[in-house]
């Protein structure tokens, strides 16, 4: 995992391949209009606590404060996907009709693919309406096991689809 920070909030979370990883540090560079660099960073160590607790099955929200640049229209799916409840899924289409934008689930898909803070948001809890995984910059497998361990955790069994 891959992780930065502004002194706002956490801005990089990232478990996808090099060449994905790289793509969002240039876009997050872009944003910021600056250049990350490594070191170290007191949210940071909250973000490390946090992510230990929930891998550990004991968080299941995280309360380190995000800095997630963005459209209008992909911070407020990233909004609403903050609010999907630990250890439970919802469709693309589902969350577009949420939004208020029914057929509109490959516009929340878009939006979801730019999530640059995985897990925190829980993008993974996104799937298709059919139940299949698929769209996960981290990888589906990754995917499948978020899942797994927040419905092992949560109570509610493991994902079957």
């Amino acid at each position: 995992m891959t992780a930065a920070a502004t002194d706002r909030g956490i801005c990089l979370l990232e478990m996808g391949s090099p060449d994905r990883q790289a793509r969002e540090h240039a876009e997050l560079e872009a944003a910021f209009d600056c250049q990350l660099t490594p070191g170290n960073h007191s949210l940071l160590d909250q973000l490390e606590a946090e992510l230990s607790a929930y891998f550990a099955g004991d968080l299941q929200s995280f309360t380190v404060p995000l800095d997630t640049p963005g459209t209008d229209w992909q911070r407020k799916v990233w909004n609403t996907l903050t609010t999907i409840p630990y250890g439970q899924t919802v469709s693309y289409g589902q969350l577009a009709e949420q939004l208020g934008n029914p057929g509109g689930s490959r516009a929340v898909g878009l939006a979801n693919g730019k999530n640059r803070v995985s897990i925190i948001i829980p993008c993974h809890r996104v799937i298709a309406g059919d139940g299949s995984l698929h769209g996960y910059g981290g990888g589906i497998e990754r995917k499948r096991w978020l899942l797994d361990h927040e419905q092992l955790h949560s109570g509610a069994g493991l994902f079957t689809s």
